[in-house]
Order: C-alpha cells, then structure tokens, then sequence
C-alpha cells in the first residue's frame, strides 16, 4: 500500500517536473530526494539515541525509521536561475504550519548568507470531508515553487560544500521543520530543535545556480 502511495506522490509532482525542468533536447535535469523521519520520542533515553530520540554517531548520516508513516518527496530542478521544486509531504502533524528549508553547517544554520526558506504550507487537518463523508487523516502538506536562491548548493559557506569523513559527500541538505523553529527573515536561522516533528534528506543534493541563463536554452 505505501508503495502505491509513493507511486501516486510522484505522479502528482510529474506535471511540474515535466512542464519546468526539461531541458530544449528532451532530457530531464530534475533531481528527486526522498525525505523521512529520523528521530523518534519513543527512542528518548534509549541506548545510542540521545534526549531527543536522535541517532548518536560519531559521523555520517543519520539512519532513517523504517516503517514511519512521516516522509516526503521533493522534485526539484538541478540547474537554472531560480531553485524550482515540488515537495508533498504524508504523516505529519496534521493542521500545522511546516516550512521546508535548505540547511547549511554549522548549527543554527546561519553562517555566511546562512539558512534558505524555499517555502511553506499547512497540513490538512485531521479530519477532512471527502465525497460527502467525513475521514480521520490529515497530516498531508504540498509545498511547490521557484525561489531565486542566488547560489549553488551547497552554498560556499556551508561546512558541506568540502569531502566530509567518512563518505566524503558533498552536498546540501534539505529538511522540513517546523515554521514556528526557523527565522525566515532578518538573518534566516533555526530558532528551536524539534526533530521528532521533522523530515531529513536521504541524501545530499546538489544544485547549479545559473544565473540569466534561459530554463530551455542549451547547457
């Protein structure tokens, strides 16, 4: 079942994708990331997690949850003058405002240019009417647009734009956080720290700013 959900997420965002980030000879340059559910309440105090039910490791990324019911999907596009993406997101907390942002090392997230705001939104409510009936779901949030970010990604000043032990990947990171845990404006950085409500990346991204640079001219 979540496989088909999966499914039908991706196909909802194939309108954007296919309408905004092909290139003039037909060949996508979108990118996809997955995001999921890294840290848990339950797992606060537990062996090898810490007071906020995170992952303690020494380095590299923080294991996924299997099996949450908390993910997401971002398209977006690999290069162009504007950073444009389409993001849904399934399990979160329902009638809340989420906003998805590109976070830089070191924490809060405000060194250099700092923290990117690509959007916001609001998730369903917990109960919706769906053909004349009333339903228990809510949690679901969609989030699209181009933002002109005037940077690659990783920007210059993120910690993860070098090779980093032990993978040494390079790369960005996306999340979806809280909108009332990040200051979008007047120095963009992360207020607060509550990452049992939040989506972390899969993996790293990477995006080409291209300023002036037509989204069908050829590269």
């Amino acid at each position: 079942m979540k496989k088909l959900v999966i499914l039908m997420i991706a196909m909802m965002c194939m309108v954007f994708a296919s309408a905004v980030m092909a290139d003039e000879m037909g060949g996508a340059k979108a990118g996809r990331l997955f995001l999921f559910q890294k840290c848990d309440a339950a797992l606060i105090g537990t062996q090898d997690h810490d007071s906020f039910g995170c992952p303690i490791i020494g380095k590299g990324p923080w294991p996924i949850i299997p099996d949450s019911p908390r993910w997401g999907i971002l398209n977006y596009s690999l290069w162009g003058d504007e950073f444009e993406f389409c993001f849904s997101g399934r399990g979160l907390l329902p009638d809340t405002n989420y906003t998805l942002i590109y976070y830089p090392d070191p924490w809060p997230g405000n060194s250099g240019d700092g923290l990117i705001c690509l959007g916001s939104g609001k998730t369903t409510p917990e109960w919706s009417k769906w053909h004349r009936k009333w339903r228990h779901k809510g949690g679901d949030i969609n989030i699209y647009g181009h933002v002109d970010i005037n940077t690659s990604l990783p920007a210059e000043y993120d910690a993860n734009s070098k090779p980093m032990d032990p993978s040494g990947a390079v790369g960005a990171k996306i999340w979806l956080v809280l909108s009332d845990d990040v200051q979008c404006s007047n120095g963009p950085q992360m207020l607060n720290w509550k990452p049992t409500e939040y989506l972390f990346e899969y993996n790293l991204i990477v995006f080409e700013h291209r300023p002036n640079v037509p989204d069908d001219e050829p590269k």
